[in-house]
């Protein structure tokens, strides 16, 4: 694996203040190694996902009938049958239905090393089938029918589906194997602190987690948190009917990986600090950081892909200096295989401190441009917190300077979105939690 960096201001004026300077890291040759699979899903089986699904047109013709009556399930907003015999009803497919489906294509397609786990969690967590061998696949698929008929309590804890799924890694290895935990939820998930401290363990240990959250009523934020956290990866599946394919497009994407759990190693020069750290590619998504010595810091890239080229954007802060070159810090690319950490060549991030007005004004515009979009990202992130809280001005006002920067990216589709929304929100009216998902999600793609 090879990593290239990119400067954004190679030239700071001498002798002035702290700075702040962008380096683009570029991560390419991302071997090519058939890793086995380590998978365990981990899947919400609250009442939501019992209910049958029907068309628009279908659920008029019901409620002009009497037989529909809207309420509340598992924090979902939904129309509860009761009265005559519908057929509509007996008949239409459920979203667990689709997970049953999504889990037979995978578990057919494990190889006999691979290893496959199911657990179901509500209120309470079970594990389905424990961590089994991709030989025994067969089995498995016997055994995906027992997750119907489980009663797991009525409310959304994820935490003890994580903690469930955990406890069937412990005691295995990380080298060499790629550890996957895929989280299905159409639920608002009602322990989050404890979701965190789950997924800390987790990315101790070199477990990614993966989300894929159903519907519009999860809360998306803890979704994509827990997948930065781990290094795993966050998708959003509105209609349950995509199911098998989100799972798998994240089956897919497991039997690629070709460096597990990749880092950079920062070592930074006196003075030196990081201010904030960001994948670029393939996903725009926080770079967690980690001190793991002194003055050196491991900014986690998770499961990387082979094939694929990954970038990511470390801002620094420059201590001031006279006239000279001056090495900001040397960064080093490591990830796990069969024997262990394997590290790649380091590099060197230079620049040269001058009393030359003319140079230090050159900015890269690749690396002015991945500054950009993060900020961006960053202003909606924050807008939506804002209206969590209800700080409706607040939000407006972030997210029509996310819109700014985002029309100066050239990102004109995207920017028209955030503009739209903080129309809406200047008006006094309602945001669906449909157009706060697509906004979030969205800005994970924008490059």
């Amino acid at each position: 694996m090879r990593i290239q960096g990119t400067i954004g201001t190679p030239y700071l004026p001498a002798s002035s203040s702290v700075r702040l300077v962008g380096v683009l890291v570029t991560v390419s040759d991302i071997p090519s190694v058939a890793l086995p699979i380590r998978l365990l899903v981990v899947v919400d089986k609250s009442e939501s996902m019992m209910l049958p699904m029907i068309t628009q047109e279908q659920l008029e013709a019901l409620r002009r009938r009497g037989v529909l009556r809207q309420t509340v399930r598992d924090g979902v907003t939904v129309w509860e049958y009761s009265g005559a015999y519908a057929p509509e009803l007996e008949n239409a497919p459920r979203g667990i239905d689709f997970v049953k489906d999504a889990l037979r294509q995978i578990v057919e397609r494990l190889t006999d090393a691979d290893e496959f786990a199911l657990v179901a969690f509500a209120s309470n967590a079970q594990t389905v089938i424990p961590l089994s061998s991709g030989r025994y696949r067969r089995e498995v698929i016997r055994q995906l029918d027992n997750l119907e008929t489980l009663e797991l309590g009525t409310e959304t804890r994820l935490s003890t589906g994580l903690k469930e799924a955990m406890a069937q890694i412990q005691g295995t290895t990380a080298d060499g194997v790629v550890n996957r935990i895929v989280v299905l939820t159409d639920g608002f998930a009602q322990d989050e602190s404890d979701c965190h401290m789950v997924a800390a363990q987790a990315a101790s240990m070199g477990v990614s987690i993966s989300t894929i959250g159903l519907g519009a009523q999860f809360n998306d934020e803890l979704m994509t948190s827990l997948a930065d956290r781990t290094g795993g990866n966050a998708e959003w599946v509105p209609d349950p009917t995509q199911i098998p394919q989100a799972m798998a497009k994240e089956f897919e994407q497991a039997r690629k990986v070709g460096a597990p759990q990749a880092q950079l190693l920062l070592q930074l020069s006196q003075g030196v600090e990081v201010r904030r750290a960001y994948k670029i590619q393939p996903v725009l998504a926080p770079a967690p950081a980690q001190v793991v010595g002194e003055r050196a810091v491991a900014l986690q890239l998770g499961d990387l892909v082979s094939g694929q080229t990954a970038q990511v954007l470390v801002e620094l802060l420059a201590p001031p200096r006279p006239e000279g070159v001056f090495r900001l810090a040397s960064i080093r690319p490591q990830w796990r295989t069969k024997t262990g950490w394997q590290q790649g060549s380091p590099i060197d991030i230079v620049v040269t401190y001058t009393t030359d007005a003319q140079k230090f004004s050159f900015v890269d515009p690749q690396v002015a441009r991945a500054m950009e979009m993060v900020t961006a990202a960053e202003l909606q992130t924050r807008a939506l917190r804002d209206l969590q809280v209800g700080q409706v001005g607040s939000a407006t006002k972030k997210l029509e300077a996310a819109a700014t920067r985002l029309l100066n990216l050239g990102e004109r589709e995207r920017a028209q979105e955030t503009i739209k929304l903080a129309q809406s929100l200047q008006k006094g009216e309602q945001v669906s939690p449909e157009q706060t998902k697509r906004l979030r999600y969205q800005t994970r793609r924008l490059q």
